[in-house]
């Protein structure tokens, strides 16, 4: 699809949002100049609009009130700082001053304090630099002064840097009292009208050089790929494994020489053995390319080479309800002027990967071999929706703008695909300009309506791919030839600054409410905010990995019950139920969504959750510990993990090694070079206060490739309890 094709019919596709009232306002300011209209209540109007701007940036950003109380301690702890910062505050209720963050960097010595309110900031410096014993600073625990500064002032963490660059980029000059060089810019983007930047700022990654950031492995044969995926779980996960466990085992032995507790046990005979951690070769992906069921694309503006876009240019007068149009500037409001040269840069709506970060905007995923044909045929309906919405996409740098994300699901085996829209209020987001010019309250529903008319008129178009020379179109799963249509929508407002959790309510729009998917023997139902592996066909083989483990320690399946930990919709759990490895389930995860797909999928599968399944929306480390209580003595009791990539809580890990019944653990990891060695490292460890029982120890790890061309893996890690004779041949009898 022709980028002239998305860009036309109107401004918002070329313009940003926030230019539109500053382009009139510049062209107004410039004519003024050359009729010699340099008064100062010229000069007064231009300078409150600099203010109101300025405003607008401190609406969101707290550096007006951050304090730098410098002078301080090093590595001191959180608690300490929170002890510090209350002693400051001691007896001081009567200045109404109250700290709600505070950033304490251990090997610095300053303290980063931001109060509720900016008229808090002058007293707090006012109590540090004179609070102290005879109208002195107060002083630290060794006697030195404290000295407490606006965090402005003096740019710790750049923030003074950032703020000032922020106001540079937006206004041209970081000079206050250079009103009318500011003008005379803003003049200019206005008379060319464009929003436009010099290739030289902004270097147009080419196709290879997007692959390579989104899925650098895409140059290497598969072979090659998974023996560098190997290497990697060797070095990275199991020998990291290893060594994070001598490390407790040194720890322990300090804490003995130095009288904090009992004789070291020494190193576990299996710790030192050459090959401590056997890994099995990596299981290959069934699908090497378009394998995602899930897609997420970020909205912004894709920099376009100034020919390969239309050269657009303002009409300072709107035609037809606002509708921006495309006709050169009349000359008796502008000077006229050329196209732009053909090295400026364009920027366009439109929604893909952020392969640069937010400074080099966006890239369409057409050219990625993961990304599926139907994930690229609604990424074209949304940038074509885009290209002429009189809504502008979010900008994250300024927090203003309306369209943030999409995210996709689809499922080739139903045929059904879920489009969930995340946007800012309609109103503006949280940078939006008092003037009102960011409120699009009034044209938003009307918007909203078209979207969902454009992806429920058809099927998805089959999109145009620009895979890589050679690439080679894997066979299609099914053969069905009926394209796949959108089967629901999903409307999220979302006001902060990063991104919302999967429990943010969302509003139903169109169609079903949930995806079905069939996986395996079972059938699953997804709501939005759930999580599913995005490899369905990847996931099965993973999921008969899990099986298998679990097969190996039932030898009565009816009796032997599942503790199925971040269950999500209860994919792994249900799996086994219905192989028949085990005979009851009791599932746990923190996504309600999730747990509520879960509830249902029971019911879908046959299994009712009163009988044998059982699930629990809430924190694990919360109620794992009386869930294990409430599990009947006579089942035999096998253990699943299933964590996010930050990996088990603390409390969770000591329930599982405490409770001395779980005899087997796997643990299914995404972040295996991460998070996994730190919960193995814990798991396998001598018992501590904090960590009692016996340890774990790692007896199979099996790598499983769901991410063919990146080079993330998913790892399944076999654990089983030592046994009772093992473990006191190293700590003795209890």
């Amino acid at each position: 699809m022709l980028y002239s094709e998305r860009g036309g019919g109107n401004m918002e596709g070329i313009i940003d949002s926030s230019s539109k009232e500053s382009a009139a306002e510049a062209v107004k300011v410039t004519t003024m100049m050359e009729e010699g209209g340099t008064g100062l209540a010229d000069n007064a109007k231009l300078s409150a609009s600099t203010k109101e701007e300025e405003d607008v940036d401190r609406h969101w950003d707290q550096t007006s009130k951050k304090v730098v109380v410098h002078n301080v301690l090093k590595f001191l702890r959180p608690k300490e700082v929170t002890k510090l910062t209350n002693e400051w505050l001691k007896n001081k209720e009567h200045l109404n001053i109250k700290i709600i963050k505070t950033k304490k960097p251990p090997k610095d010595n300053w303290i980063k304090v931001t109060l509720e309110d900016e008229t808090m900031v002058d007293p707090f410096i006012q109590l540090i630099n004179t609070g102290g014993v005879d109208g002195k600073a107060m002083t630290n625990a060794r006697g030195g002064k404290l000295i407490a500064k606006r965090a402005s002032d003096i740019g710790i963490d750049g923030a003074d840097d950032e703020n000032n660059r922020k106001r540079k980029d937006r206004d041209g000059n970081d000079d206050d009292n250079d009103t009318f060089q500011n003008a005379k810019k803003r003049a200019a983007a206005a008379t060319t009208a464009t929003s436009t930047t010099k290739a030289a700022s902004i270097r147009i990654l080419s196709a290879d050089e997007v692959r390579d950031a989104i899925t650098p492995l895409w140059r290497l044969p598969y072979q090659e790929q998974l023996n560098l995926k190997s290497k990697e779980m060797i070095h990275k996960c199991a020998m990291k494994i290893i060594k994070e466990i001598k490390g407790k085992f040194r720890i322990l032995e300090q804490e003995a020489k130095r009288g904090q507790r009992g004789k070291c046990p020494k190193v576990y005979e299996w710790v030192g053995e050459k090959r401590a951690i056997e890994m099995e070769d990596i299981v290959p992906s069934p699908r090497l390319f378009e394998y995602r069921n899930k897609c997420e694309f970020t909205c912004g503006y894709m920099h376009c080479k100034a020919e390969e876009a239309i050269v657009v240019t303002v009409q300072t007068k709107k035609s037809v309800e606002g509708a921006a149009t495309t006709d050169v500037a009349k000359k008796d409001d502008v000077e006229e002027t050329a196209a732009p040269p053909a090295e400026t840069i364009h920027k366009i709506p439109a929604a893909g990967f952020l392969a640069q970060g937010w400074s080099g905007g966006v890239y369409l995923p057409h050219c990625l071999q993961n990304m599926p044909d139907w994930s690229c045929g609604l990424a074209d309906i949304f940038n074509d929706f885009l290209a002429t919405s009189s809504i502008p996409p979010y900008e994250s740098k300024l927090h203003r703008g309306i369209w943030r994300t999409i995210t996709l699901r689809c499922s080739l085996r139903t045929r059904e695909c879920m489009v969930i829209v995340v946007h800012a209020p309609a109103g503006g987001g949280v940078g939006a300009r008092h003037c009102g010019s960011d409120d699009y309250s009034t044209v938003f529903e009307s918007e909203k309506q078209r979207l969902i008319d454009m992806l429920t008129n058809d099927v998805i178009p089959t999109p145009s791919r620009n895979f890589p020379e050679g690439h080679q179109k894997e066979k299609e799963e099914i053969s069905d030839d009926a394209g796949i249509k959108v089967t629901s929508i999903f409307f999220q407002e979302y006001v902060g600054l990063s991104n919302p959790p999967p429990e943010h309510p969302v509003q139903h729009i169109y169609g079903k409410t949930s995806l079905e998917e069939r996986l395996g023997k079972c059938t699953f139902q997804i709501s939005p905010g759930a999580f599913f592996q995005t490899n369905t066909r990847g996931a099965e083989v993973l999921y008969d990995i899990v099986v298998n483990r679990i097969k190996e320690v039932t030898k009565n399946p009816q009796d032997t019950l599942l503790v199925d930990v971040c269950c999500g919709t209860g994919t792994i759990g249900l799996t086994c139920l219905k192989e028949g490895v085990v005979g009851k389930l009791v599932g746990v995860d923190i996504s309600e969504p999730a747990i509520a797909d879960a509830v249902v999928n029971a019911t879908k599968n046959g299994y009712t959750q009163t009988e044998t399944t059982r699930f629990v929306a809430s924190p694990a480390e919360k109620v794992l510990p009386d869930e294990m209580k409430n599990i009947p003595i006579s089942c035999t009791v096998v253990a699943v993990v299933d964590p996010a990539r930050d990996g088990l809580h603390g409390i969770v890990i000591r329930t599982l090694r405490s409770n001395e019944r779980i005899q087997r653990l796997v643990y299914v990891s995404c972040n295996p070079t991460g998070t996994l060695a730190r919960d193995a490292a814990m798991l396998c460890s001598p018992p501590t206060k904090k960590y009692p029982g016996r340890p774990f120890k790692p007896t199979m790890s099996q790598p499983v490739d769901m991410f063919p061309s990146t080079k993330h893996c998913e790892m399944v890690m076999t654990f089983d309890r030592m046994s009772e004779e093992e473990y006191e041949q190293y700590h003795g009898k209890e």
